[in-house]
């Protein structure tokens, strides 16, 4: 069960000071760690909440200092100023893994309060920003990624020539036939964008008609024709589309092994590739600057998701109404639950 430190008589005094200020720990609220990471405290007459190095602590004051609770900010599902029935303030602490009941109960998500005088809230609040905030922080998806600066292009007789489009082009399959295509993609590729990966494809309607370029950048699939007269040029968005694979079908239809189809979820655009090794590439590069769109720096799905915290409403229904849970729990867990979804 979570301790209650949330008695009448708590009360905070908060003052916040600058850190280069600071002299000793019992003396202020703000002070740097051995890294010079800010570290935060509240001190109330029963607890003392202490955020900083990526730690959310509860400690009981006293030379013993018992740590109630010592956990990273990633165990933190939320933390928040609430108002009571009895019109105190609390800061209530929620967990994202549910303290376990081992009495066949669902699992506990009551959180943590540490009761604070109404004059220290708008201090609190800050305080509260500022873990919410490193909490945000831990759920945005990091993607792992190669150096994706658009390197600058280099100027000589036949026009502008990238780096990062030569390499694409190295690393298909060689094809005289695709040189005159891949000059002119020196020329389309934009000063914030980087491109990925090239492949020489058969492009099928609405795609296209004919052999041409495939290439993909970061922020655009583009098709340019070979052979065709007149030439044509083709673009999609990668925001425009929500996957890529390798195409199946049969016979003198796009697909088989070297198949490629990029979908926007209402049309299908299908090509042909030469090689096997281009069209993987080419397929792994669509999903890649399709994930780095939508995905990177975006805040993940909450955890506990509603779906799992009405799971855990049922069960408690469910015990509550076998007598397995008294009236007095029913209404601590239930809150617990109902309190945890997302604001």
């Amino acid at each position: 069960m979570v301790p209650d430190l949330s008695g009448d008589h708590l009360a905070v005094s908060v003052q916040v000071v600058p850190i280069m200020a600071c002299t000793t720990y019992c003396e202020r609220q703000h002070r740097t760690n051995a890294g010079g990471m800010d570290i935060v405290e509240l001190r109330t007459p029963t607890a003392i909440l202490r955020h900083g190095g990526g730690r959310l602590q509860v400690l009981r004051p006293g030379t013993d200092g018992e740590r109630v609770l010592d956990v990273p900010v990633s165990d933190l599902l939320k933390v928040r100023l609430n108002r009571r029935a009895d019109d105190a303030v609390v800061i209530e602490i929620y967990l994202r893994y549910p303290s376990p009941v081992l009495t066949g109960v669902p699992a506990d998500r009551t959180p943590l309060p540490v009761l604070i005088a109404e004059h220290d809230v708008p201090a609190a609040t800050v305080i509260v920003e500022r873990i919410n905030s490193q909490i945000l922080a831990t759920q945005r998806i990091d993607m792992s990624a190669p150096d994706l600066v658009p390197p600058a292009p280099v100027w000589g007789k036949s026009g502008p020539t990238r780096a990062d489009v030569d390499r694409a082009i190295r690393r298909m399959a060689p094809r005289r036939e695709t040189r005159s295509a891949a000059g002119a993609l020196h020329t389309m590729v934009t000063p914030d964008e980087f491109m990925l990966e090239t492949a020489m494809v058969t492009a099928v309607p609405p795609a296209g008609r004919g052999r041409g370029l495939l290439a993909v950048t970061t922020g655009r699939v583009l098709l340019l024709s070979i052979g065709s007269t007149p030439r044509y040029a083709h673009e999609m968005p990668v925001s425009a589309l929500i996957s890529a694979e390798v195409g199946k079908g049969s016979g003198d239809e796009p697909g088989g092994d070297y198949g490629i189809d990029l979908t926007d979820g209402n049309t299908t655009l299908s090509f042909l590739g030469t090689d096997r090794a281009d069209t993987d590439r080419i397929v792994g590069a669509v999903n890649f600057a399709i994930q780095r769109e939508s995905a990177d720096g975006a805040v993940a799905p909450p955890d506990p998701g509603v779906a799992q915290l009405y799971s855990e409403w049922e069960l408690l229904v469910e015990r509550h109404s076998l007598a397995m849970v008294d009236d007095a729990q029913f209404q601590r867990y239930g809150r617990g639950i109902l309190r945890s979804l997302p604001d």
